[in-house]
């Protein structure tokens, strides 16, 4: 997968929702750090955006 090759610094996991696949990313203590990392993601993935996933 080339996003885990382009950003090893990042946990990521590669889930199916019917019809979709989708890679979460990070494991983020703050929102402010989630964001962040967003930005930068959004240069390459412009259609990522921010979950909070059910704990």
């Amino acid at each position: 997968m080339d996003f885990k090759r382009e950003n090893k610094n990042l946990d990521a996991t590669i889930v199916f929702s019917t019809p979709l696949y989708k890679v979460w990313v990070g494991n983020f203590k703050t929102r402010i750090e989630a964001e962040k990392n967003l930005n930068d993601l959004r240069k390459k993935y412009p259609n990522a955006f921010l979950i909070k996933p059910n704990k």
